[in-house]
């Protein structure tokens, strides 16, 4: 039902756009379809552990992402309404807003949508330069949610505060009420800095699972499971980008920390559970798109961009309390046992055409704790390998 109504929804938008044929003095109302496919395919050569399961939630051959939905704008009004019937939350919906601008400097969006955050997250996913986002952005970083934002550009800063019902719909660790904000500046042409923060209250139910991250690595894998938390969660982040000529270079960290106010055995007070990531990337372009492709299909293929890039990832957990020899695993653990996930992934990216792109990834995992890693007491290294076949519109 859900593919059928992804697929209506695409043919609707498609017959709106071309039954509307805005003229230069008609430009009032405009409603264009949009949407991606992305089919990919994993190996996983020396790995314990099943694909497609929930400790290693990527198969060996899958719809990653079925995106479609329509944007449309009349006068200052802008509006997105997208789903997608593969969400890894099982969130159907998700973009659904309208937004009004009333200058450059400030625009006011209410609906759901993502809640300003990470570097990463903010690149959509169908332009992101590996076929995962960042650990630290997908584990630890906040979703999309129900709310509203106020939002601008001011000479070189851009700003995002908004106020949302949670911190990521469909997760089992949402927070309450999520409010959250990110700057970012350009300092000089090509380099640009950016922080964000958000803060919102959690709340530990007994009967249901615990209610803190779960942490997965670049690879889809799950090696720390979430604990219980109650009381306030910050996250803070910060990041940097620099596009020198065809280059481009992109660091970012986040910290997240979550109180645990009455969850020892005797409701007493436990140390903050802690999450913190890092990445560094390097993307360069090897060709440009170049006109005139006539010929043979090997140039016709060569007159489309090639990238390729290096990214190096941590993601860890831990508690701030002393450590101990009696550190857990457990949901309500005093002595959290710190565990880590560090990736590095070579990937490239070819455009061929204005609505095909292929991604190939090679990464290698280790694990700081091998009780956790895929197959107990050996730590890594953890080969994966990934393509993708991403088709486009419009």
């Amino acid at each position: 039902m859900r593919t059928a109504i992804t697929a209506l929804l695409c043919a609707l938008a498609a017959t709106s756009a071309a039954a509307q044929q805005p003229t230069a003095d008609d430009e009032k109302f405009r409603i264009a379809p949009t949407g991606y496919v992305q089919f990919d395919f994993r190996a996983f050569p020396d790995w314990n552990v099943v694909p497609g399961t929930g400790r290693l939630n990527r198969a060996t051959a899958e719809v990653r992402r079925v995106r479609a939905g329509v944007d449309g704008r009349w006068r200052r009004l802008t509006f997105e309404l997208s789903v997608d019937p593969q969400d890894d939350d099982g969130v159907f919906v998700k973009d659904a807003y309208a937004q009004v601008q009333f200058s450059r400097a400030f625009r006011i969006r209410a609906g759901q949508f993502k809640v300003p955050g990470t570097r990463d997250y903010d690149v959509s996913a169908r332009r992101i330069d590996f076929l995962e986002r960042t650990p630290l952005a997908s584990s630890l970083g906040v979703g999309r949610d129900v709310g509203a934002r106020l939002d601008g550009r001011r000479g070189p800063m851009r700003y995002d505060v908004g106020l949302f019902a949670g911190d990521g719909v469909g997760r089992d660790d949402r927070a309450g009420v999520t409010a959250a904000a990110r700057v970012s500046v350009q300092l000089t042409r090509g380099l640009e800095i950016g922080g964000s923060v958000s803060s919102a209250r959690t709340r530990a139910v007994d009967s249901e699972a615990p209610n803190g991250p779960a942490l997965r690595a670049a690879s889809g894998y799950r090696f720390a499971d979430g604990v219980y938390v109650r009381g306030r969660r910050i996250r803070l982040g910060t990041d940097v980008e620099w596009s020198p000529g065809r280059w481009r270079f992109i660091a970012e960290a986040l910290r997240l920390r979550d109180e645990r106010l009455g969850q020892g055995l005797d409701f007493e007070d436990l140390p903050l559970a802690i999450g913190s990531g890092f990445s560094v990337s390097a993307v360069r372009r090897l060709r440009t798109r170049r006109n005139g492709s006539a010929g043979s299909l090997l140039n016709a293929l060569r007159a489309w961009p090639l990238d390729a890039g290096v990214r190096y990832d941590f993601v860890g957990t831990d508690d701030t309390g002393t450590a101990t020899a009696g550190d857990s695993v457990r949901p309500r653990a005093t002595d959290i046992r710190a565990r880590a996930a560090h990736a590095l992934t070579f990937g490239s990216t070819w455009s061929l055409s204005n609505w095909m792109r292929l991604l190939g990834n090679v990464g290698m995992e280790r694990y700081s704790d091998g009780r956790s890693a895929p197959e107990a007491g050996r730590p890594g290294t953890y080969l994966t390998l990934g393509a993708r076949l991403q088709l486009e519109w419009p």
